[in-house]
């Protein structure tokens, strides 16, 4: 890297002293790059400004350099335009493109060239050949595509790769072009003027700064006869609840608050854990027993199970909405060839807790706050996937969740009958078509009728999907209810209708809905005019996404409801039982109970039927601590509209606290030693004649050192809980720690619970 090459007078030239003259000058351009520019940067660049330049052409400038791994490559030819019109995601879905340039080393600038073919004589034998003359490090611009979604993630770029902007487009257009600061270097000219800017800034601030030291020296030598640490210590603990509410980004802080409504903070793998938090540090269980709801008569008549297992008082199917006829036709082909995706809805959960466990706590509200994913925290704790784009649709909180506390029960509902924190994806390919229409009324639909005026005789199954609508009346793909297949065999032609046999689908009326056909055969729908009835309107899809309306046709079509033999009906399930008793019972349902219906789960104490949601005053049902409840369901409706469960995608817990427990905190770190610790534990539904809580400190190494408590303290709030303030004095200077809480009752009947905690630390002197 320092040599150059060397040619005497009257000296014969070689081919390695001209590969000298080219290659000596690049290694020490290389060892400057590697030393000065790249230092422990694997690659940087410079130029490549990109800008939008057309609704979807982005363009980047030329010229451009990429240093990478200690090599110069570049390009000065002209601007890369990147048409990105073949990009562009579907409708309602973005895509993030990342814009990069790639080292490569490449021969050019080919030329003719004489090589020598006979040498032996002379003059020597020449044969003219094209050769490249030039090798270039060339960097080249290119695209990587990411994945198309409503919250698209960067895609994941190669090593080799340098990026050089983010390019996020929409179904119409660029929409925003971020160039990459990572990796990009600026010119000696800009650092110069940045550095100018802090030298005149520490003209100014070196003088202020030089005199704060002197008055902090003061407020540390005064601090401990003027610094109340009562008023500090309350500082600081509204500034951690401040944070916990808001969700701010916490770090290294001298305090710290934790509600309990998630295992964030919590220690769980610790060998000595032994609690349950769910709002609140509870205790946890001794015993617990979790299986699928069943029925006890599975032959039962008077009950119907679809092949999913959504069961429902026995019906028979009757016509609610009916366009039939045909005054004209059209082939499902029209549309062409496409293929679709779309995503099956799942019916949504409702959790019913019931028993001595289930305390009130004040900290559900913080549900409400938006900081925390109720959905996930109260419906999903069976483990069962939970998608993240339905999480990502409630960023201030789920405002269909509705939350209901009372004392010993907690019902939690979600207010959709169908929702996307379960779906079922699925992909087909063939012509679409379908109808829009408005639901008279609140009905489970059973079925749909099509008419068909030809069917192809080459074949062609037809699937049939029942879906919800865009705001502008068009079919969401995303939002599909129910789906079901009919085989080209079973297919009929007018005047007979083909009913398509659905899982019973529950509609409000009121609401327009929309179902549509996808099939590889050449069928054709049987059409009525002047839209009679269905006050929606024909459609067909063109590519998958968007589809054509037709206000002037609807397609032939029945949409069949269930019709109840009975507005009662009570259901037996299968008896629960827990060795040494049950206090608590918790049921998590996939049920729908429609406005004007209700599910009532009754057990049997002694030869009396309690309701869940009945408690007693004083004692509860459960005080006797029954190994083995008989249950059932009392499901109330009307014969037009009745609730349903889907039974073997429900499940009942049911268990018994331990009367002991211990929660461990994750680590706590300060920003510096700290020497005093006090923890502020509020503790509900507590009795000292029952009960019990103290905490320690776990410190050194391993946090294997257990530190009583100097002092405790309790206040008495308004609201009944007890306000309890461990303090510890003294400590070892040390910035980190655990909490241990250990906590005793005299009976599983008999049980409270930690709402909140709140650690302040203060720096040692």
């Amino acid at each position: 890297m320092t040599k150059i090459a060397r040619i005497s007078d009257n000296q014969t030239v070689t081919l390695g002293d001209f590969d000298n003259l080219a290659k000596l000058p690049r290694a020490a351009q290389d060892a400057l790059i590697a030393s000065a520019i790249n230092g422990g940067v694997s690659s940087c660049y410079f130029g490549a400004d990109v800008t939008k330049t057309g609704t979807t052409q982005v363009t980047a400038a030329s010229p451009w350099l990429l240093y990478k791994d200690g090599k110069l490559f570049g390009d000065d030819t002209g601007a890369a335009v990147l048409d990105l019109l073949p990009h562009m995601p579907t409708s309602g879905n973005r895509r993030i493109i990342a814009v990069l340039l790639q080292a490569q080393t490449v021969d050019d600038s080919t030329q003719p060239r004489d090589f020598v073919v006979d040498g032996s004589v002379y003059p020597p034998v020449m044969d003219p050949q094209g050769t490249a003359t030039i090798t270039w490090r060339h960097a080249s611009v290119n695209i990587q595509i990411g994945d198309q979604a409503p919250s698209p993630v960067k895609p994941v770029v190669d090593l080799a790769n340098t990026v050089v902007a983010w390019v996020t487009l929409s179904s119409t257009e660029v929409v925003l072009v971020e160039q990459s600061i990572t990796n990009r270097i600026n010119s000696l000219r800009v650092v110069d003027g940045r550095l100018v800017l802090v030298e005149e800034w520490r003209k100014t601030a070196e003088p202020a700064i030089e005199g704060l030291k002197t008055d902090v020296s003061k407020l540390l030598a005064s601090g401990s006869q003027k610094l109340d640490r009562n008023m500090f210590g309350y500082v600081m603990e509204q500034l951690a609840r401040l944070n916990e509410k808001t969700g701010m980004a916490e770090g290294y802080s001298y305090s710290k608050t934790d509600y309990f409504l998630d295992l964030t903070d919590s220690d769980t793998d610790h060998i000595n854990y032994v609690a349950n938090v769910e709002e609140g540090i509870r205790f946890a269980a001794d015993n617990t027993d979790t299986k699928a709801l069943s029925l006890l008569t599975p032959g039962d008549t008077l009950i119907q199970t679809s092949p999913a297992g959504v069961v429902l008082p026995k019906y028979d199917s009757k016509a609610l909405l009916s366009v039939v006829g045909r005054d004209s036709e059209v082939a499902l082909s029209n549309g062409g060839s496409q293929t679709i995706n779309y995503t099956l809805k799942t019916i949504s959960k409702t959790r019913i807790r019931y028993g001595n466990a289930f305390l009130v706590c004040t900290n559900a509200q913080w549900w409400q706050t938006g900081r925390y994913d109720s959905v996930e925290g109260v419906f999903y704790k069976d483990g069962v996937g939970y998608s993240v784009e339905f999480a990502e649709q409630h960023p201030s909180g789920a405002p269909n969740h509705s939350i209901k506390r009372l004392r010993q029960i907690f019902i939690d509902t979600y207010q959709e009958p169908y929702w996307d924190a379960s779906v079922v994806a699925a992909s087909y390919t063939g012509q679409v078509g379908g109808n829009t229409f408005m639901m008279p009324r609140s009905g489970w639909v059973t079925a749909v009728n099509l008419g068909f005026s030809r069917i192809d005789a080459g074949g062609g199954d037809i699937r049939l999907a029942l879906c919800e609508l865009f705001e502008n009346g068009e079919p969401n793909y995303q939002k599909c209810l129910a789906a079901t297949t009919i085989a080209h065999a079973n297919l009929k032609v007018w005047p007979d209708l083909t009913t398509f046999l659905i899982e019973p689908t529950y509609l409000e009326g009121g609401k327009r809905y929309g179902w549509f056909v996808i099939t590889a055969g050449n069928h054709w729908l049987a059409m009525v005019e002047g839209n009679k009835y269905a006050q929606g309107s024909f459609f067909v899809s063109t590519d998958g996404v968007w589809s054509q309306g037709n206000i002037a046709l609807d397609a032939c079509f029945e949409v069949l409801v269930a019709d109840f033999i009975t507005s009662r009906m009570v259901v037996n399930l299968n008896n629960w039982n827990l060795s040494g008793g049950i206090t608590d019972i918790d049921l998590l349902t996939k049920q729908v109970v429609p406005m004007g219906t209700s599910i009532t789960y009754e057990v049997q104490i002694g030869s009396a039927w309690v309701a869940l949601a009945e408690v007693a005053s004083g004692n509860s049902p459960l005080f006797g601590l029954p190994a083995a409840l008989n249950a059932r369901m009392v499901l109330n409706g009307t014969t037009d509209l009745m609730p349903a469960i889907k039974l073997n995608e429900s499940h009942v817990t049911v268990s018994r606290p331990r009367t002991n427990g211990v929660h461990i905190t994750e680590a706590r770190t300060a920003p510096a030693n700290v020497d005093e610790v006090h923890a502020i534990l509020v503790l509900e539904h507590y009795i000292e004649a029952n009960h019990d809580l103290s905490c320690t400190l776990l410190v050194g190494v391993d946090y294997a050192t257990e530190v009583a408590a100097t002092s405790v303290s309790d206040e008495l709030l308004p609201d009944g809980s007890v306000r309890r303030t461990f303090v510890w004095t003294g400590l070892t200077p040390t910035t980190t720690w655990k909490r241990k809480t250990s906590f005793l009752t005299s009976s599983a009947l008999s049980i409270f619970l930690v709402s909140s905690a709140t650690d302040v630390s203060f720096p040692a002197l």
